[in-house]
C-alpha cells in the first residue's frame, strides 16, 4: 500500500449521456462516488477528438501543432504510417515524472510504444502497439504472463455471445497489471487506461452487454483506487460519444468541386464498418454477396466506379441490405476509387481526420498550389465548405477553419491546412470515394469527455485535456512544463516551479521501433477508421 500518491485512469471515450443512467443506479459505483464527493465536469478534448491526438495531448500539456501528431497516422509525403511514441514530439508527464525521481507506472496508454526506458518505473504500451510489444523493464512481461496467462492489448470476440466475457477479460489485464507492478514497486504515479470503454460503443449496439463490460471496468477501477490509501485520483476520458447522422464523402465532393482526382488502386471499405453484422456469422458466398463482388470488379473495367452500385442499390432501397449480408471480401473489393494526389489541389489524406490538406508547391512532392495562390484557393475551399448542406437541407459544418486558428507550435506545417468542425459533431468525414453523404447508423466521437476526481477541482472555466499534465505534475511535486497549454486545476498557479520538460526529459522517446504494424491496421478497420 502507498501513500501520498497520484492515480490517473484513462477511461476512453466515455459521455456523460452514454453512462449517466448507470451511475444514478449505481452500476458505475466507483464513479458514482467520485461524483459525488469530489469534482465531476466535462473535458474539452483536442481538434479533432481522436485518441491519437487526444492522449499525447492528455499526457504532455500541448496540443497537437506542438507535439505534431493530428490523427492516427504521420504524415510522409502523400503516404502515411500508423503513428509511434517517437512520432510525439513532447516529453510525457511520466517521463518528466522519472526525470525527477519519482517513480511511475503507465499501463496500456495509448502512443507509448516502443516503451520508454524509464530509471525508476515501468511501462506497459497499449493501444496501436502490436499484441506482442515488450514492456519495459523487458522482464515483466514473462513474470506477468507466467502468472496471468497472455497480455492482450486488442480484444477479438468470435461472436456476440462472447462479447460481454471477451471485453471484459481485456479489461481485466489492466487491473491485474497494476497489482502486478504495485508488488514491485513503490510508486508514486499510478496510470492506467482503458481502451475498451470506446470500443464497445464502436463494435456493440446491445446497451444491456454494454452496461455489463462498463459495470465490470468500474470495478476494476475501484480495486487500483484501493492499491494506495488516500491517493490523489484523476478518472478522465479523451474524448466523448454519441450518435452520428450522415457520413459526407469529402474527397467525392472535392473531385465534384474539381479539386480532388481519383484513380483505381487499392480496394478500401465499402461498408461504414466491418463489425457487428460480419462478427460471429459466416461469412460465406453467397449469390447476392458473389454478384455484388463481381459487379463491383467489372464496373471498374468498364469504367463505372463502384460508388454508382451504391447509387443504384440505394434508390431501389438495398443498399443497406446489401452491405448487412455481403461477405467480406466483397465488402472490401466492392470500393476500389482511391485520391490521386500528385495531381489533386485539395483532399482530406487520412480516413477520418477533419482536416484538408493542399497540395503545396515545395513542401509537397508534386505540389500544385503555389505560395502566392495558397491563400486564396484556401479561403475560397473554405467559403464553400462552410456551404455544404446534407441531403435534408443542413449545414454541415458548424465551422471551417485555417490551421493556424486551431493550433500552435513547432508543428503547424504538419497540420492539415483546413480543419473542419462537423454540426453538432453529428457527421463522419471520411475520406473514402464513394457517396457524397450516406446515413451512419453508430456511435463515434464528440469533442467533450468526462473528468472526476476525488478532490476540488477548479471548473471555473471547462477543464481542457491540456490541464490534466500540469495538475498531476503539480500533486507529484515536480515543475510544471512551461509549454503546456493547460493549468493546473487543484492549486494556485502562481506558486508552482516551472521548467521546460524537453530540457529534462527529452530523451526519453529516442527507441527506434522495429515493428509490423499490418495487424494493427486490421484492428482500426475493425472499428471503421480506415475508411
Amino acid at each position: 500500500m502507498n501513500a501520498d500518491n497520484v492515480i490517473l485512469i484513462g477511461l476512453d471515450g466515455l459521455d456523460w449521456d452514454e453512462i449517466d443512467t448507470w451511475i444514478e443506479d449505481d452500476t458505475l459505483s466507483n464513479l458514482r462516488e467520485l461524483r459525488e464527493n469530489g469534482t465531476a465536469t466535462d473535458l474539452s478534448s483536442t481538434h479533432p477528438p481522436w485518441t491519437p491526438c487526444a492522449w499525447p495531448s492528455l499526457l504532455s500539456g500541448r496540443n497537437p501543432g506542438e507535439h505534431g501528431v493530428f490523427d492516427f497516422f504521420t504524415r510522409d509525403g502523400y503516404n502515411k504510417r500508423l503513428i509511434e511514441r517517437p512520432d510525439v514530439d513532447a516529453p510525457y508527464l511520466f517521463e518528466a515524472a522519472d526525470a525527477e525521481n519519482r517513480t511511475p507506472l503507465v499501463i496500456n496508454y495509448p502512443v507509448t510504444h516502443p516503451a520508454p526506458a524509464l530509471e525508476n518505473g515501468a511501462v506497459v504500451p497499449g493501444y496501436l502497439a502490436r499484441e506482442d510489444i515488450t514492456f519495459h523493464p523487458e522482464h515483466l512481461r514473462e513474470e506477468y504472463e507466467s502468472e496471468h496467462g497472455e497480455y492482450v492489448i486488442y480484444p477479438e470476440y468470435g461472436t456476440e455471445d462472447n462479447a460481454v466475457e471477451e471485453y471484459v477479460d481485456v479489461a481485466r489485464h489492466r487491473r491485474n497489471v497494476a497489482r502486478f507492478l504495485d508488488e514491485r514497486y513503490d510508486w508514486n504515479l499510478m496510470a492506467v487506461q482503458f481502451q475498451v470503454t470506446d470500443s464497445i460503443f464502436h463494435d456493440l449496439d446491445d446497451r444491456e452487454k454494454i452496461r455489463q463490460i462498463l459495470e465490470a471496468v468500474d470495478g476494476f477501477v475501484g480495486d487500483i483506487i484501493d492499491l494506495a490509501d488516500d491517493p490523489t485520483v484523476l478518472v478522465a476520458s479523451d474524448h466523448g460519444m454519441g450518435d452520428y447522422d450522415w457520413t459526407f464523402y469529402v474527397n467525392s465532393w472535392l473531385e465534384e468541386q474539381g479539386y480532388c482526382e481519383t484513380i483505381e488502386g487499392e480496394p478500401q471499405y465499402f461498408g461504414q464498418q466491418k463489425q457487428g453484422v460480419l462478427k460471429g456469422k459466416e461469412s460465406s458466398e453467397t449469390n447476392l454477396g458473389a454478384a455484388v463482388r463481381l459487379a463491383a470488379k467489372t464496373s471498374s473495367k468498364v469504367g463505372l466506379p463502384p460508388r454508382r452500385i451504391h447509387r443504384a442499390l440505394d434508390a431501389v432501397g438495398l443498399a443497406q441490405f446489401v452491405e448487412r449480408v455481403l461477405p467480406e471480401d466483397a465488402l472490401v473489393a466492392a470500393q476500389n476509387e482511391v485520391v490521386d494526389h500528385p495531381n489533386s489541389t485539395a483532399y482530406q489524406l487520412y480516413f477520418n481526420s477533419l482536416g484538408i490538406h493542399l497540395n503545396v508547391e515545395g513542401r509537397d512532392p508534386d505540389g500544385m498550389v503555389s505560395e502566392d495562390e495558397y491563400e486564396t484557393v484556401r479561403s475560397k475551399l473554405i467559403e464553400k465548405l462552410t456551404r455544404v448542406r446534407d441531403p435534408e437541407g443542413n449545414l454541415v459544418f458548424d465551422d471551417v477553419r485555417p490551421c493556424e486558428e486551431v493550433y500552435d507550435g513547432d508543428h503547424l506545417d504538419d497540420a492539415p491546412d483546413i480543419s473542419l468542425f462537423p454540426r453538432e459533431y453529428r457527421y463522419d468525414v471520411s475520406g473514402s470515394i464513394l457517396d457524397t453523404f450516406r446515413r451512419y447508423s453508430h456511435k463515434n466521437h464528440k469533442p467533450d469527455g468526462i473528468l472526476l476526481s476525488n478532490r476540488p477541482l477548479d471548473t471555473t472555466d471547462k477543464p481542457e485535456i491540456y490541464d490534466i499534465a500540469p495538475t498531476v505534475a503539480a500533486e507529484l511535486g515536480i515543475p510544471i512544463d512551461t509549454r503546456n497549454d493547460g493549468r493546473v486545476l487543484t492549486q494556485q498557479n502562481e506558486d508552482l516551479e516551472r521548467v521546460d520538460w524537453d530540457d529534462i526529459a527529452s530523451n526519453y522517446s529516442d527507441r527506434e521501433s522495429d515493428t509490423d504494424m499490418s495487424n494493427v491496421e486490421d484492428r482500426l478497420a475493425d472499428l471503421g477508421y480506415m475508411e
